[in-house]
């Protein structure tokens, strides 16, 4: 009787415990906007890709906050990024040989964890068919269980073996730095 009643009382906790630890596959959804900025012989410049870019989850809930996560992946379409200047658009395109790699990458390879809404994590980021594993630190905001990204990074052209785009013949010249920045949500798949 009292091993009955054992199992049936961790039976019980476990059910009421479960509940509060809730995996689940999520989706990129909402509005989205990746930019990236740098700098040139003449002024600074941005391109910024409001759609296009499709990215997936498993991300683990405690209590109504993010506890984990546990995979996410993030591809951009190399030719969503615009800065509102054609010429520039196509040198872009061009440095990041975007008609053989035509998707910027990201998967996350290592989740270091959660302080507040700050996450620490570590990603493979491909651009133009190089990687780098970089560091990351982002801050998270919920609404529900709608998950939304917010952080930048900076990297350089020459780490994923670019050369900075060029125009005028070699006269203005873009800086080998660049910032990423990212504003991404994430809602539940149905």
């Amino acid at each position: 009787m009292k091993r009955f009643l054992f199992t049936q009382g961790l039976i019980l906790t476990m059910l009421l415990w479960f509940p509060a630890f809730a995996q689940q596959s999520y989706k990129m959804s909402g509005d989205q906007q990746f930019t990236v900025a740098g700098t040139s012989t003449i002024h600074d410049w941005e391109m910024i890709a409001k759609e296009g870019t499709t990215g997936s989850s498993e991300l683990s809930l405690e209590n109504g906050k993010l506890s984990k996560i546990v995979s996410l992946t993030i591809e951009m379409p190399v030719k969503s990024l615009k800065s509102g200047k054609g010429a520039m658009d196509k040198n872009a395109y061009e440095a990041l040989n975007a008609t053989k790699y035509p998707f910027i990458k990201f998967e996350m390879t290592e989740f270091l964890g959660i302080t507040g809404t700050k996450i620490k994590a570590k990603g493979k980021l491909t651009i133009a068919g190089k990687s780098q594993i970089i560091p990351l630190e982002v801050s998270y905001s919920m609404s529900g269980n709608d998950v939304k990204f917010k952080g930048k990074h900076t990297i350089l052209f020459s780490d994923f073996e670019v050369d900075a785009p060029t125009a005028v013949f070699g006269t203005i010249k873009t800086g080998d730095k660049l910032v990423l920045a990212f504003e991404a949500g994430f809602s539940p798949k149905n």
